[in-house]
C-alpha cells in the first residue's frame, strides 16, 4: 500500500495489485483540502485500504 502525491512509478513498489490512496493523475493543483477531497484521499480511505492489504496477505 501506499500513499502519495501521484500514482505514477510507484507500481514498482506496490506491484500491480497494491493499493495506492493518492491522485491518480497530473496536473490538479488547488488548496490541499480540495485536492484531498477531490481525489477522496483521507483517513477513512488510508484504513480501509490498509484492513484490505492485510486480508488479502492473510489469504495466502
Amino acid at each position: 500500500m501506499s500513499i502519495g502525491g501521484v500514482e505514477l512509478g510507484w507500481e514498482r513498489y506496490i506491484g500491480f495489485e497494491g493499493r495506492f490512496v493518492g491522485m491518480h493523475s497530473f496536473g490538479a493543483s488547488g488548496k490541499i483540502a480540495d485536492v484531498y477531497k477531490k481525489f477522496d484521499i483521507n483517513a477513512d480511505v488510508v484504513v480501509r485500504a490498509a484492513h484490505e492489504t492485510l486480508a488479502d496477505a492473510a489469504a495466502l
